[in-house]
């Protein structure tokens, strides 16, 4: 394997020049910007850190520094500074490029310094550098990245150069590769005594617009730019050096690493109302016999033929949904979640709009890829349209809040997204209550940018087979396998999850109960001071302002509840044993 440049550029040799341009004075300038930018006290790592001259700095001035380095030598280097300085630093050899993600320091880091090290590989190399730069991170951690600029060097640019100094001569041949924009050339470092060393370097040189696109592409928001580590100094075309200041931007948790095994439910405390397991009570038959109906057989089969399972489903699906749907249109997936994952990367390069409130995942997967995600309302959703230019709108139907999108405004969304490049995704996995008439099933074939998911988790509680459907025109389906892993589904679960859905609607039953038990459910939780809104009748479940007195009305009797947002998720008991128990512990009633 062929070794890159920069791991024998970086030696001795090299330092010996380096050290008169990195005097003191400037090493002392550079590491109080950079402290003034850290927060105090914070832990930072320092990549490319060389001979340790930022990372020692920081140390000293009360900083919890890692640097790291490709050199051995530099490292050696460094360490001896350090101990001569009194700094504590952990030193780590690391190349930036290859050594991904293995040897990388553990935990979240406040802070990651990059100053003059960056521009070493591909663009690809960087992006990816980037974003394990951004994994390291904590959530709102900070990265200052140093780097030349192009635009400043080209305006001085010239291919052979000489440095003497006290017995040392440096004598530097580079040509400008301005299509790729790298400049490549070698170094010939002449000393008195010693053989003439040679080393090689083809480094990658960037606009700073460049550079704001790698980052925004890692999943970095950019906050500042600044020129000559001097804080807001503009930055011109004879800006030599740039420090962009990105943050890591807090994301809610993904919905799926947020469950918790159930709280144990002996008696009226510890009730828990993050889920609805009861309702599986009011649709038993009908799942019973879905499963009775499939030979343990089916086990055996391995859909080759038909890896995404169109060929399968779309017949029983276009019966469910009274839609017009071909094997074409039908992508089968591991469950909703499966699918909205694959979907993530449909939505780069983003930004992804999505309601407020609304299902948290698919947003914070394409943030991780680097897309930007904004907020927005159905109202408010053309608008956004044109100010954003996104290129995923999410839709959650119904809405947390119980709020169902009629076919006029999906026609609207559909299409001005559809005029302004967007896809819109419908996140079906809570319409399953209502039945197979409140899907938008049938719009996929009058849109082709609109894609709906659904699921068998909700109402059916068949979570558990992983199986799950996108519907979609099929140009926008072959994009969507493009990224959604084939044979997602299990051939004995499709058999389950088709013959289940041929069942037609059979909620009338959990309806019905919903419908008894939730006003009195609700009614109860207002008395107690908990600002409940009922929503649609057909859901299992109110919702609330997360206010502290909520919270406290609720953790005070021993309840659970989600909570996505400022908004609290509780659960309709329907069950005779968890209704009785939930009046129990709020009127004294059984």
């Amino acid at each position: 394997m062929s070794r890159p440049w920069y791991q024998d550029f970086f030696t001795e040799p090299f330092w010996a020049v380096a050290e008169h341009e990195y005097t003191a004075e400037r090493t002392d300038g550079e590491a109080g910007y950079l402290a003034a930018a850290l927060p105090a006290g914070a832990r930072v790592l320092d990549l490319g850190c060389g001979t340790g001259r930022h990372a020692i700095a920081l140390a000293r001035r009360g900083f919890d520094v890692t640097g790291a380095d490709v050199g051995e030598w530099a490292l050696r280097q460094a360490e001896a500074r350090a101990e001569q300085a009194g700094a504590a630093v952990r030193w780590q050899r690391l190349d930036l490029l290859r050594d991904l993600p293995w040897p990388w320091p553990d935990g979240d880091y406040d802070a990651v310094v990059c100053v003059q090290s960056f521009g070493w590989g591909t663009d690809a190399q960087q992006l990816r550098l980037l974003r394990e730069v951004r994994r390291v991170l904590a959530p709102g951690g900070l990265l200052v990245l140093d780097h030349s600029n192009l635009l400043a060097l080209t305006a001085h640019y010239v291919p052979e150069a000489t440095f003497e100094t006290d017995g040392l001569h440096a004598a530097f041949h580079r040509t400008l590769k301005t299509v790729e924009g790298r400049s490549a050339g070698t170094i010939e470092v002449r000393r008195d005594g010693l053989p003439t060393a040679v080393v090689r370097d083809d480094i990658r040189l960037y606009q700073p617009a460049e550079i704001r696109e790698l980052l925004t592409r890692a999943g970095f928001t950019v906050e500042r730019v600044d020129a000559g580590f001097t804080t807001g100094a503009p930055v011109t075309m004879t800006s030599r050096y740039v420090q962009f200041h990105a943050r890591r931007p807090p994301e809610p948790p993904a919905a799926i690493s947020t469950w918790r095994p159930p709280a144990r439910e002996t008696g009226p405390r510890g009730l828990d109302l993050r889920w609805t397991p009861d309702e599986y009570d009011f649709v038993r038959p009908a799942v019973e016999r879905a499963f009775a109906a499939v030979d343990p057989g089916t086990a055996r089969a391995y859909h080759l033929a038909d890896p995404f399972a169109g060929a399968l489903a779309s017949p029983v699906l276009s019966r469910h949904f009274a839609a017009d749907l071909t094997p074409a249109m039908v992508t089968a997936g591991a469950g909703a979640t499966g699918l909205l994952h694959a979907l993530a990367l449909l939505a780069l390069p983003g930004p992804v709009l999505h309601l407020e409130g609304g299902h948290p995942d698919l947003p914070r997967w394409a943030a991780g890829l680097g897309a930007r995600t904004v907020t927005t309302h159905p109202r408010t959703a053309v608008a956004d349209l044109d100010r954003y230019a996104p290129t995923l709108l999410l839709l959650d139907h119904p809405t947390l809040g119980g709020e169902f999108h009629d076919r006029a405004l999906i026609d609207e969304l559909a299409t001005a997204a559809r005029a302004r490049g967007a896809v819109v995704v419908i996140d079906e996995a809570y319409a399953t209550y209502p039945g197979p008439a409140a899907s938008h099933a049938p719009a996929v074939a009058d849109h082709d940018n609109l894609v709906v998911v659904r699921s068998l988790s909700k109402g059916y509680c068949c979570g558990g087979l992983r199986v799950g459907f996108a519907l979609a025109g099929e140009r926008l389906t072959r994009r969507l396998r493009e990224s959604a892993p084939p044979l997602g589904a299990g051939s004995a679960s499709l058999a389950v999850a088709v013959r289940l859905l041929d069942e037609g609607d059979v909620f009338g039953p959990l309806r019905a109960r919903i419908a008894a038990t939730k006003p009195p459910v609700a009614a109860a939780l207002r008395a107690a001071g908990v600002d409940a809104a009922a929503g649609a009748a057909c859901l299992p479940w109110v919702t609330a302002p997360a206010t502290p007195a909520a919270l406290a009305a609720l953790t005070g009797r021993g309840i659970l509840a989600k909570t996505i947002g400022d908004r609290l998720k509780i659960a309709v008991p329907l069950s005779p044993d968890r209704v009785a128990a939930f009046h129990e512990v709020f009127t004294g009633d059984r």
